[in-house]
């Protein structure tokens, strides 16, 4: 006996896989409910100048709305999905177009015909894997008829966004390579606390931090790769792996320089350097022997509120055959080792006022982890525009 037929037509399942596929792109991008962006912003401002029309809109079509990345004429950043228009433009690969909506069945109850809104032309924006995702559409309150020179232009634009959807994915992608850079656990080191952060002021930077065991004692490493994007996460990943290899067995002077060897060839090609802050505390003598090339700011802040800033005296990584010398401070009971990346100057006046803010903050909250809860705090307060990154190290009161 067979079985009985499945009661949903083949379309409908096909429909329902389409979507279910179309939402798993969506939310791969990242892009609901994030901020305006002026690389979107400036696609639809160009397709209203050229196309002569009052509304133009970058929109994202999630279960039940759409969303609006970026607008003119609108005023909102989202609509429900029953009003959308955008809602049949990810249905399939070609413009979908509607000449006069007033006298179109499908509309008879559209909120937006109601308001006035007649013409509508929309090319979907696929996400990388070839999925539409979403919509480049022009509207009017008049109804109107494109050529084909005028869809093959709004095709062209369209392009251009789907560049822009396409580098979201690599930043994305990019920024979990980066991600996987951070430590995951805060070592345990005998008299000592230890805490780390990195804000990224967008979804990938070339910032990283990173600490592990190392030839006598325990390595600390800030550090800030000149690029953007998928290269700059994968040298700054190269550069970690190298640094971890050749510290086990060398001096901070000697694991540095095989560190710039090995990396000259991947710098050249993306046309890069590194700055870096490199720190091996002996947690037994309290002795932290450091090299700081070319990175930011960091110093050690003393039990009794004084600070001592370290000089910044080497060339960043990418300049082969430059010999860098290792400089050491011993650590007294209560002193606090901190190095921030130059990302904090941005948000300063002066290189002093950021030096004082950031000793303030260490005799404030002399708990490792509280003084980075707080420079994540101001670094995202006031919109940090560079990534912040942040050690803190301190040697526990007896």
């Amino acid at each position: 006996m067979s079985a009985a037929p499945d009661s949903r037509s083949l379309d409908a399942v096909e429909a329902d896989t389409h979507n279910e596929t179309r939402l798993q792109s969506l939310a791969a991008l990242r892009l609901l409910d994030t901020p305006r962006e002026e690389r979107f912003d400036r696609i639809v401002r160009l397709t209203q100048r050229m196309f002569d029309v009052p509304t133009v809109v970058v929109s994202l079509i999630d279960e039940r709305r759409q969303y609006n990345k970026a607008e003119v004429g609108v005023g909102k950043d989202e609509m429900p999905i029953g009003d959308s228009f955008c809602r049949y433009t990810v249905l399939d690969d070609t413009p979908f177009v509607v000449e006069d909506a007033a006298h179109d069945p499908r509309f008879v109850d559209n909120a937006l015909v109601a308001d006035g809104l007649r013409f509508y032309a929309g090319q979907p924006l696929k996400a990388p894997n070839g999925v539409p995702v979403g919509s480049l559409c022009i509207a009017d309150d008049k109804a109107r008829h494109l050529t084909d020179d005028q869809l093959d232009m709004l095709r062209q634009l369209a392009d251009i966004a789907e560049a822009e959807l396409a580098l979201t994915d690599e930043l994305n992608r990019a920024g979990d390579v980066q991600r996987r850079l951070l430590p995951r656990r805060v070592p345990e080191l005998p008299g000592y606390t230890v805490a780390g952060t990195c804000v990224p002021a967008l979804a990938v930077g070339g910032d990283f931090y990173d600490w592990f065991p190392a030839q006598d004692g325990y390595q600390f490493v800030v550090a800030d790769v000149m690029g953007k994007g998928m290269a700059a996460a994968l040298v700054g990943a190269g550069a970690r792996a190298v640094l971890r290899g050749t510290s086990q067995f060398n001096d901070v002077e000697t694991s540095l320089h095989r560190t710039d060897v090995s990396m000259a060839d991947d710098l050249e090609e993306i046309s890069s350097f590194i700055t870096m802050f490199v720190a091996r505390l002996d947690y037994r003598s309290h002795v932290l022997s450091y090299i700081d090339c070319g990175h930011g700011i960091a110093g050690i802040v003393r039990a009794d509120g004084t600070a001592l800033r370290f000089v910044s005296d080497s060339m960043p990584i990418g300049l082969l055959d430059f010999r860098r010398e290792a400089r050491a401070v011993q650590l007294a009971p209560g002193d606090t080792f901190i190095c921030l990346s130059d990302g904090l100057l941005d948000l300063f006046d002066s290189i002093e006022e950021a030096v004082e803010a950031a000793r303030i903050t260490v005799v404030n909250y002399p708990d490792p982890a509280e003084a980075v809860k707080i420079v994540e705090e101001y670094a995202r307060d006031h919109v940090a525009t560079d990534d912040i990154t942040c050690i803190v190290v301190r040697r526990d009161q007896l």
